[in-house]
């Protein structure tokens, strides 16, 4: 596969250059994660079994305490703490890059390889975290000035069908968007490279902020399409993220090979 640049600005030599890729490379970069699937079928598809299986439970869990309002606060975590959720899948796709046949057992805990930097970006995504739900809590105090719907439908009731719903939703979503394009700059391809090379976070991180950085367009077409597939495995009561959270990782790590120089 060719690329046409790789660029290489002023940097500690552990910052690893990027390349420039196409919108076309989403695409290959799914059907690569698709053939994943297909070589690996039982040992992807646990990891989407299981997260699809703990959602459920988790949501079910809030809406039967009716802690409704968390709903939007647990998608928002979702989509912080994604990347972290597929180590295992990405050590999967490593090993079958290699020609090797990925050990299930080994997968569980790919982590270990260089679990104090997986620490420490665990850390920072935490911080991510407890910014916008504390922002979440914020703007659901200041629009419902203290008063919490009693029940699941009148929390949908009132989220789409009055001023004051209107105004969270909008105001959530423009905030949620702006911590999650962040938290997207910085973990689009970090946590694939940590697992790959013994480098630390904070070079993970740059690297992962400079291949977004000088790819923005195609890696905006990622995004969206990350986010679709994610939304999907939410509208489909989690039985999507069956098959779209293994696709979504193994994609992942072959955006990280296309958008990664090999050190």
């Amino acid at each position: 596969m060719n690329h046409a640049v790789v660029h290489q600005y002023e940097q500690p030599v552990t910052v690893a250059k990027v390349r420039e890729v196409t919108t076309e490379h989403v695409w290959r970069w799914l059907a690569a994660g698709w053939n994943d699937i297909r070589e690996a079928p039982g040992k992807s598809l646990f990891y989407g079994v299981a997260l699809a299986l703990a959602s459920f439970l988790l949501v079910g869990s809030v809406i039967a305490s009716g802690l409704y309002f968390l709903l939007p606060q647990l998608l928002a975590a979702f989509f912080l703490i994604a990347p972290l959720l597929g180590i295992g899948l990405y050590y999967i796709s490593k090993e079958l890059e290699a020609g090797r046949d990925p050990a299930f057992s080994r997968s569980l805990v790919a982590f270990r390889v260089n679990s104090f930097n997986f620490f420490n970006m665990g850390l920072v995504l935490v911080v991510a975290l407890i910014a916008w739900v504390t922002l979440a809590h914020l703007i659901v105090a200041l629009t419902f000035t203290g008063i919490t719907p009693a029940t699941w439908q009148g929390f949908i009731s009132t989220l789409f069908g009055t001023w004051e719903g209107a105004q969270l939703m909008a105001v959530g979503v423009v905030s949620g968007a702006v911590i999650a394009f962040l938290v997207f700059g910085i973990s689009a391809v970090s946590v694939p490279m940590l697992l790959d090379r013994q480098c630390n976070v904070f070079d993970a991180i740059q690297t992962s902020w400079s291949a977004v950085r000088y790819n923005r367009v195609p890696m905006l077409l990622w995004a969206a399409v990350l986010l679709a597939i994610i939304y999907v495995g939410f509208a489909t009561l989690f039985i999507g993220l069956i098959i779209g959270f293994p696709l979504a990782a193994h994609a992942t790590w072959h955006a990280y090979r296309d958008l990664v120089e090999k050190a």
